[in-house]
């Protein structure tokens, strides 16, 4: 009777084991798929628009207004080499190209059916 008894209990323990693995396995696999597939991933997507300057504008305030999550600095070098001005000065009137970044939001799932 005793071996029959340690039998059940080893099985069981194996049983859970296995259980305990797999759930570990597919909870990797998940994490995987998830993280390596564009539909999941946050991008940036550039686009250029235009910008009519205002009187009181400067390079530096259109940069931080435009572009309000980088470097003022980097984004006045960008908007002076796009649009080949010599010079930071502008005058009111003046259309100048920018290239904005946008953070493209991963596709959402659908968390039910319409009734």
């Amino acid at each position: 009777m005793k071996n029959k008894g340690q039998d059940l209990v080893n099985t069981i323990s194996a049983i859970s084991l296995l259980i305990v693995l797999a759930m570990g396995v597919v909870a990797v696999a998940g994490k995987l798929i998830v993280t390596t597939n564009p539909a999941f991933m946050v991008s940036e997507e550039s686009t250029y628009i235009e910008v009519i300057v205002e009187s009181g504008d400067t390079l530096w305030s259109i940069a931080k207004a435009q572009a309000p999550g980088e470097d003022p600095r980097d984004v006045v070098g960008s908007l002076r080499e796009l649009n080949e001005l010599a010079s930071a000065d502008i005058f009111p009137g003046q259309v100048l190209t920018v290239l904005v970044k946008q953070n493209v939001q991963p596709m959402q799932l659908a968390e039910g059916l319409p009734d």
